[in-house]
């Protein structure tokens, strides 16, 4: 991924799978991350975010909800 990302062209998405973006993350190969907050309340199931990752700062860069509630926010990553 490290070698597609330095390569001249569009840019790369990738969904779904969150040990994927977490991966990519924590690699230093995501420039924007956007997360889809669905209003539903979960007790248990899998994390993006949980003990054991490095700090990694976000700002948001915009946000809005859709017609079913959802609220979609991009983030990009800032600088040390």
């Amino acid at each position: 991924m490290a070698g597609l990302k330095e390569r001249d062209g569009g840019e790369i998405a990738v969904t779904g799978s969150i040990s994927v973006v977490r991966q990519l993350l924590f690699a230093g190969l995501l420039d924007e991350l956007t997360l889809i907050t669905h209003p539903v309340v979960a007790g248990s199931g899998r994390k993006l975010f949980q003990d054991g990752g490095p700090v990694t700062r976000l700002g948001l860069k915009g946000q809005y909800r859709t017609t079913k509630g959802d609220v979609v926010s991009t983030y990009g990553l800032l600088g040390e």
